[in-house]
């Protein structure tokens, strides 16, 4: 996640509960396109598929701690992305390596040469691109000097998370789930950031947009008392609404923001036409910091904002 922005204020759905992104390194250039994992074969749970915020920080762990700052061209960022791809495959999906070129630029006032970049794709066994389905992600890179433990560590294991539950349970709509490159600033305006996901929209086929009915972003999770639901209300409330009912029907404290300008993933999306939703804790003082560490990302946060993502995306309908 990264921060230029306006929160509107908004009459909140609150919902009392017990209980919004380097080392610079060159890289030699691929051309730009995809490659595909095979998946393996799991053995589907018969017990009801339950989120585990325990895994979700041990997945984060990885990448905080054993990889660190991953900044989107690095060869840091590609070991993430092929732990996540690997994950991906273990659970059944068939996994592809969306890759595409970044701009040289700045992260965080530190020099950031061009080079290339990847989303992470995991599509379920039988999946139709041409039928109704929602795609679910979070980022997967860092600022230069950031181990990203919150941002977007937290976004990204959460993601990992929701998809082995969706491979023990289905879900009412087919998920596409992604962990996307590029999302955290290299240039100031709204297209020297998001690479990756404006990159996914701007390459869908004509079947594959009239067939999204809605994304999900997670991002920046890790810490705060509050699982805020956020879009800039450009495109319709469903997805949004669904997560507010999830808070309300497990007790959890979620309301609702509009956000003008704090971008993340769901940016592309819902400014090409689509319904969308993003999960986020709130701010944090050690955004974009060194001090984002493992240490940030705590345990009720993410189970707070995973219980309502897996409520919601077991059966949701748009």
């Amino acid at each position: 996640m990264h921060r230029s922005a306006v929160i509107v204020p908004f009459v909140a759905l609150a919902l009392l509960a017990p209980g919004c992104t380097r080392t610079p390194a060159a890289v030699r250039t691929p051309s730009p396109g995809p490659s595909v994992t095979t998946p393996a074969t799991t053995v589907p749970s018969r017990r009801p598929a339950s989120f585990d915020a325990r895994r979700v920080l041990a997945d984060d762990r990885v990448l905080a701690v054993t990889i660190g700052p991953r900044e989107a061209a690095s060869p840091a960022y590609r070991r993430a992305a092929g732990y996540a791809a690997r994950v991906f495959a273990r659970l059944g999906y068939t996994v592809t390596h969306q890759r595409f070129p970044v701009p040289a630029g700045k992260s965080q006032g530190f020099p950031v040469g061009a080079g290339v970049s990847e989303n992470v794709i995991a599509t379920p066994p039988g999946y139709n691109p041409v039928e109704p389905h929602l795609v679910v992600g979070g980022h997967l890179d860092t600022v230069t000097p950031s181990p990203g433990g919150n941002d977007n560590g937290s976004g990204a294991a959460t993601v990992l998370e929701l998809a082995r539950l969706a491979s023990l349970e289905p879900t009412a709509m087919p998920i596409v789930w992604i962990e996307f490159g590029a999302e955290e600033r290299r240039h100031p305006g709204t297209s020297g950031a998001t690479f990756g996901s404006r990159y996914y929209v701007a390459h869908q086929s004509r079947a594959e947009r009239r067939s999204l009915r809605g994304m999900l972003a997670v991002d920046m999770v890790g810490n705060g008392p509050v699982a805020y639901v956020c879009h800039e209300s450009l495109t319709g409330d469903g997805f949004v609404n669904s997560l507010i009912a999830s808070g309300r029907r497990l007790h959890l404290h979620a309301q609702r923001r509009v956000v003008v300008g704090l971008f993340s993933d769901h940016y592309a999306f819902e400014h090409a036409g689509f319904t969308v939703a993003w999960l986020w804790s709130g701010d944090n003082p050690t955004l974009h910091t060194p001090r984002d560490t493992i240490a940030v990302a705590q345990f009720s946060s993410i189970d707070r904002i995973g219980r309502i993502a897996w409520d919601t995306l077991r059966t949701l309908r748009l």
